[in-house]
């Protein structure tokens, strides 16, 4: 099935018909020189703020220090989690923290989560969802292979137009190797490829972060590509989207660094113009790690739009490939729930830095996974008190995970999201209330705030009946303490060393 057409005309010129403006930015000496080098290049129109740009890179560049990227939770976690025996909740009086009101986010009515929904019970089987694939971002659909490139991307087949790749010949790196490569980017086709990604993109219901994998998986499936020309090519190809994207480079090697509209943890990042700028390698799951480096400090003039994080909407994956089956005993009750995901999207989320603990409350669920996971459990829940049904939640996630720290699962600290969550065979204290919150908020339509103690997260739950043991108002209205950590602990209890502590509230 076709989605769009994305065949852009492009206007091409003789190369004596762009000497005269050229003069005005380059010197006629450099130009013949870049001519006559890239003679057979030149076939596209060279607008003239590309022009302009690389005129500038050719001399304003500045040496700049790096800086290590914020460390998160240095406080390290429990090795081991306390647990207690389950008993039914006494009536005793509530033990307040006290905590000083804090107003919610603003949230724009299309943010507003919905309504919680009336899902179908599973019969006997795990719910499908239909996805389409693969999509068509090309004029024909049955075109030949070589007007054609096969992207994958989240267990999908995207058919996307063949690009003809410029030929970054990069023998040495400098300011002026930098513009001249620059220029040779702006002369090739590219706009029928940036129509493309961006149509993908919103298709996908990709953010921000998604469409820059998307554009680097994009890039590299036309051809085998050096580092530097991986970095310079997605830096072109985001910076013509309107992506707050630069490069730098030091000795050897080409660095690509983005803009992001929030802060991002363990990343490292120099700042110009109070903007901070993050090394990204989309290539690499983890920090890359460098010195000082040489960059440009004016921007592309259109490239203005910071790179978002914000999973509120799930991108659309392949079938599920792979199950997670949770289980566990609650008082008499077995209960086996299972969890179908795809594992490309997991491999999609592994190229995530790491943001605040908000955007991970926030994040949905792919639709095949939440639609089983809900449905399953929305059933085990019937019938149930509004605290009977939140302590059913809470001891569901307390059991039915394995624990340990990101230390020891990962060798350094990472925060999952939900749907990871289910992938992983552990899970710390962060990761367990994620997921505690969604299942409250979609299942039962209360609200949760995330409570980040050092070195500990939990939650508490705004709950309509009266409530025994530790809470406190957040603008007139009471919250209650719930650790999915704390194991076998109920709703309202604190976990053991955290008594009376007063932990940074998370609203999201």
């Amino acid at each position: 099935m076709k989605t769009g057409l994305f065949i852009v005309s492009v206007l091409s010129f003789g190369l004596l018909s762009i000497s005269h403006s050229f003069a005005n930015n380059l010197n006629i000496t450099e130009f013949e020189k870049w001519k006559k080098k890239h003679k057979k290049d030149v076939s596209h129109f060279i607008e003239q703020y590309d022009k302009d740009f690389a005129s500038f890179l050719k001399s304003r560049w500045v040496e700049t220090d790096v800086m290590a990227g914020k460390q998160r939770d240095i406080k390290p976690k429990p090795q081991q989690t306390p647990s207690k025996q389950p008993k039914p909740i006494e009536d005793k009086t509530p033990v307040e923290i006290v905590l000083p009101d804090i107003q919610p986010p603003e949230i724009k009515p299309e943010q507003n989560r919905p309504d919680v929904a009336e899902l179908p019970l599973p019969k006997g089987k795990v719910p499908d969802v239909k996805v389409k694939s693969p999509f068509y971002y090309v004029e024909d659909d049955k075109g030949s292979k070589n007007q054609i490139s096969e992207v994958s991307l989240l267990g999908q087949t995207l058919i996307m137009p063949k690009i003809t790749l410029p030929n970054l010949n990069i023998t040495k790196l400098s300011s002026g190797v930098i513009s001249e490569l620059w220029l040779t980017m702006a002369s090739s086709d590219f706009k029928p490829a940036i129509s493309a990604i961006e149509q993908a993109s919103h298709d996908l219901k990709l953010d921000d972060w998604g469409n820059a994998l998307l554009t680097h998986q994009y890039l590299t499936a036309q051809a085998r590509l050096t580092q530097n020309q991986r970095q310079l090519l997605t830096w072109f190809y985001l910076v013509k989207q309107g992506f707050d994207a630069r490069v730098a480079f030091d000795k050897n090697e080409i660095y690509l660094l983005l803009n992001a509209a929030q802060p991002l943890f363990a990343q490292k990042f120099f700042t110009f113009d109070d903007q901070k700028y993050y090394f990204v390698d989309f290539a690499k799951t983890r920090p890359i790690n460098i010195g000082s480096v040489y960059t440009y400090e004016q921007q592309y003039s259109s490239a203005k739009k910071p790179v978002k994080i914000d999973m509120r909407v799930a991108p659309i994956q392949g079938k599920s490939d792979k199950t997670r089956v949770l289980t566990t005993k609650i008082g008499k009750q077995s209960v086996a729930v299972t969890a179908p995901y795809n594992s490309s999207y997991i491999d999609f989320l592994n190229f995530y830095p790491q943001v605040s603990m908000q955007y991970y409350f926030q994040a949905e669920l792919p639709e095949q996974t939440k639609v089983s996971l809900l449905s399953q459990l929305k059933q085990q829940i019937a019938g149930l008190s509004e605290l009977e049904a939140a302590n059913f939640l809470l001891h569901f996630v307390q059991t039915s995970l394995q624990y340990q720290t990101d230390q020891q699962q990962f060798n350094y600290e990472n925060y999952l999201f939900a749907g990871e969550t289910l992938h992983y065979p552990y899970a710390d204290c962060e990761d367990r209330s994620v997921l505690f919150a969604y299942l409250v908020t979609h299942l039962m339509g209360n609200k949760v705030v995330g409570l980040q103690y050092d070195g500990h997260v939990a939650t508490a739950v705004a709950l309509k009946s009266k409530t025994t043991g530790s809470s406190f108002l957040i603008n007139d209205v009471r919250y209650t303490i719930a650790d999915p950590t704390f194991i076998n602990a109920n709703v309202g209890e604190v976990m053991t060393g955290f008594e009376g502590v007063e932990p940074e509230l998370v609203i999201y």
